[in-house]
C-alpha cells in the first residue's frame, strides 16, 4: 500500500480556487458549498491528488476518470484492480493506493484536542483501559476509521463495537505531526508530496 501525504498548512483558497477548473461541474459545486476555506482547500486537494495518482497508476487521463460509489458512498474505479482511500484533517490530506484488495486510510493531527465525551463515544472497554493519553486515543481512532473505510462502511457503525487492538492488517503510523491509520494487506510505504508539486501536475496538463 502506498500512502501519500500532502500538507496544506499555509495554503490560501484565493490562490488555489483557479484549480477548480480541473474538476467536473458536480465536484466544483460540491466544493463551493463547503462552509469555510479550509474545507474547500482539503476537498480540492484531495480530488486533485486522487485524479493525478489514478492517471499515473492506470494511464487514464484525468478528464476521463469516472468513479462509481459503493452503497455507503465509498468511491471506486470500475474494471480496475486499483484500490484507493482518502482522508484529510486540518493541515493535511492523504490518499492510499494498492492492488492487494480493499484498503482504508485515515489521518488526524497528533495535537487534536480530545474530550471525555469522545472517549466514551468512540472507545471500547479495553481501549479505555489502555488509553494513557490523547495521542493513544487518536491512534485507536485512526485505526478504527481506516478499518471501517476498508470495509466500505465508514463511521456509520458504533465505534465502540470495533476494538482497534484486534483489527487485522491495520496499523497507526506516525508521520510528522500526524497519525495515519492504514488498513490493508501488504507492505506500507508513506511519502510526502509537496502541494506545489501536485499543483504543477495540473499546470503542465493545461499548458
Amino acid at each position: 500500500m502506498d500512502i501519500i501525504v500532502v500538507k496544506t498548512d499555509g495554503a490560501v483558497w484565493a490562490e488555489l480556487s483557479g484549480f477548480l477548473g480541473c474538476l467536473d461541474s458536480t465536484r466544483r459545486a460540491a466544493i463551493n458549498r463547503k462552509a469555510n476555506d479550509s474545507d474547500k482547500i482539503n476537498s480540492l486537494v484531495s480530488r486533485l491528488l486522487l485524479l493525478s495518482e489514478i492517471k499515473r497508476r492506470t494511464g487514464i487521463p484525468e478528464r476521463k476518470i469516472k468513479l462509481s460509489l459503493g452503497s455507503f458512498g465509498k468511491p471506486f474505479l470500475k474494471n480496475s484492480a486499483l484500490q484507493f482511500s482518502l482522508s484529510h484533517t486540518r493541515g493535511a490530506v492523504c490518499a492510499a493506493f494498492g492492488e492487494d484488495g480493499e484498503i482504508g486510510i485515515d489521518i488526524e493531527r497528533r495535537d487534536r484536542r480530545v474530550n471525555e465525551r469522545m472517549y466514551a463515544r468512540a472507545l471500547c472497554g479495553e481501549e479505555r483501559e489502555k488509553a494513557r493519553s490523547d495521542e493513544d486515543f487518536i491512534r485507536f481512532w485512526v485505526k478504527k476509521e481506516a478499518f471501517l473505510k476498508r470495509l466500505g462502511v465508514g463511521i456509520t457503525r458504533d465505534l465502540r463495537g470495533v476494538n482497534s487492538l484486534e483489527l487485522p492488517d491495520t496499523n497507526a503510523l506516525e508521520f510528522g505531526g500526524f497519525f495515519v491509520g492504514a488498513s490493508g494487506k501488504g507492505d506500507i510505504n508513506v511519502a510526502e508530496l509537496l502541494l506545489n508539486e501536485l499543483l504543477d501536475r495540473f499546470i503542465l496538463l493545461n499548458n
